[in-house]
């Protein structure tokens, strides 16, 4: 019988994640600087932001960033263009990362190699050579909270009274680079000139993340906690039909044995785990074929059910599979455990034996899922 209760809740959840994107900003526009409670952040450069580091000779732009968010990441570039141009006509440029990072869901982690925290954002600033501070407001949240900053990327204009002139959306995110389209950089213009007229615009982007969010994370973890875990039996064409299959996703696979080190079996299974529950969504497909006899599977699926991991699990003989042996020599790799991550059409992108490092498995699963 259709549900028609649960789908009505289910697409009114779906119709405001999409409103929350694109919501128009309902800061007063009597908004000042000194409105702002008392602070005092990090930066990726090692300072300590105070609020008397928010005024500029002429202007200040608080621009709002996520590391995550792949709309922010677009406007690298021109956060840096804006503020070399303007920092030598006395304004000041400042980003904040706002999410408080631990109530950021998996999923919201598919379009980017580093998270939200502090050590993450180090480490986006230094390989881009951010040129502006980049400053860290995730923990209490005392600028974000100040300016009621719902989405990122979004931008906050005042001008050398610390009056609020311009917030809204950095510029066009389908033409992130031109300046001429930069609706923060014609806003700076204005100020520049002594024009210090009130404008705003609508923004696009990813929601912020705040610590009262943790409910929601908490029901998605009991909802990942309670999601079936199967372990099959792989016989030789069942294993050869996704070996060889071409799909337009990239696939994962991990071959083990329930004799591997145990300590390295378990961060192996909950490396996976945790990387299908962020890209599964955008299409990866993950297979784990566990070398053991009949009367062993049952100790391969609890090591399973600990991870969570709910992909394709098999277990087989590896006697009984040839293809399972040239998937081995072809990697180099002679004993368990290896993986293979392969492109939809079969090409191989990235491989190892022994301890999966995460970095390079997340890398190999964002370069194959961006072509």
């Amino acid at each position: 019988m259709f549900n028609f209760i649960k789908y009505f809740k289910k697409t009114i959840i779906g119709i405001l994640s999409i409103l929350i994107s694109i919501e128009l900003l309902g800061l007063d526009e009597n908004f000042s600087l000194k409105n702002i409670k008392p602070f005092e952040l990090n930066s990726v450069e090692g300072k300590i932001y105070k609020n008397a580091d928010l005024w500029g000779k002429n202007g200040t732009a608080l621009i709002f960033f996520s590391n995550h968010c792949k709309v922010s990441q677009k406007f690298q570039k021109s956060i840096s263009t804006i503020s070399n141009i303007w920092i030598n006509h006395g304004f000041k440029l400042l980003v904040f990362s706002p999410n408080f990072e631990k109530a950021i869901l998996p999923d919201e982690l598919a379009y980017t190699d580093v998270g939200d925290s502090f050590e993450e954002m180090k480490k986006r600033a230094s390989r881009e050579n951010y040129k502006f501070p980049y400053i860290y407001d995730g923990k209490k949240q005392i600028i974000t909270k100040s300016l009621d900053v719902k989405i990122t990327p979004s931008a906050y204009l005042f001008n050398k009274f610390g009056e609020l002139t311009y917030y809204g959306r950095l510029g066009n995110h389908d033409n992130p680079n031109e300046l001429k389209s930069s609706e923060l950089n014609q806003a700076i213009q204005r100020i520049y000139n002594k024009n210090y007229i009130y404008s705003r615009t609508k923004v696009y982007g990813t929601s912020v993340k705040f610590e009262e969010d943790m409910k929601l994370v908490e029901k998605v973890r009991n909802r990942y906690a309670q999601e079936s875990i199967y372990i099959n039996y792989g016989d030789e064409k069942k294993l050869n039909f996704y070996l060889k299959q071409k799909t337009k996703y990239p696939r994962f696979f991990y071959i083990w044995s329930v004799y591997d080190n145990k300590i390295q079996t378990r961060e192996n299974l909950i490396n996976i785990s945790t990387n299908y529950k962020i890209f599964r969504k955008r299409g990866l497909k993950v297979y784990t074929i566990c070398i053991c006899e009949e009367g062993e599977k049952e100790i391969a699926y609890e090591m399973l059910k600990k991870s969570q991991l709910s992909a394709l699990n098999f277990y087989c003989s590896s006697r009984e599979i040839s293809e399972l042996s040239k998937l081995r020599s072809s990697t180099g790799f002679k004993t368990t455990p290896f993986c293979r991550v392969l492109s939809g059409d079969g090409k191989f992108d990235y491989g190892t034996n022994g301890m999966i490092d995460k970095s390079s498995l997340k890398d190999s699963f964002l370069r194959m899922l961006s072509k």
